[in-house]
């Protein structure tokens, strides 16, 4: 995962973009200004605050469906087998996309991943 500043993330009213770490001190990421329509700008302001949960939520996703015991699952099973191929293939683009780094195509999964290994 390449590095950003962590979240939670928040957009103030006046256009501040603050970073709500856990467990540490908010600290100020940017500023942004908008052009467009004034009622897009509260979506346009949450979809920028979601997007580090978002690409965290998208690379623990492709952790877990790239286990050894959740492909034989949805390989297994004929009646999500299709619509799960797509989803994942929909969260590895994504996640290629927003980090710039390859993800490997599923069920293959980056062999220097230990975060599941027991210790």
């Amino acid at each position: 995962m390449p590095r950003y500043t962590s979240g939670p993330w928040k957009i103030r009213p006046n256009g501040e973009l603050w970073s709500y770490s856990r467990g540490g001190s908010p600290g100020q990421v940017g500023t942004m200004s908008w052009a467009g329509k004034p009622e897009e700008r509260d979506g346009n302001a949450r979809i920028i605050a979601g997007s580090v949960d978002l690409c965290e939520s998208l690379d623990e996703l492709m952790l877990i469906v790239s286990q050894p015991e959740v492909v034989a699952a949805i390989e297994d099973s004929p009646r999500i087998s299709a619509k799960s191929r797509m989803i994942i293939e929909n969260a590895r683009t994504v996640l290629q996309e927003v980090t710039g780094k390859a993800v490997p195509e599923w069920p293959k999964r980056d062999p220097h991943d230990r975060r599941l290994e027991s210790t």
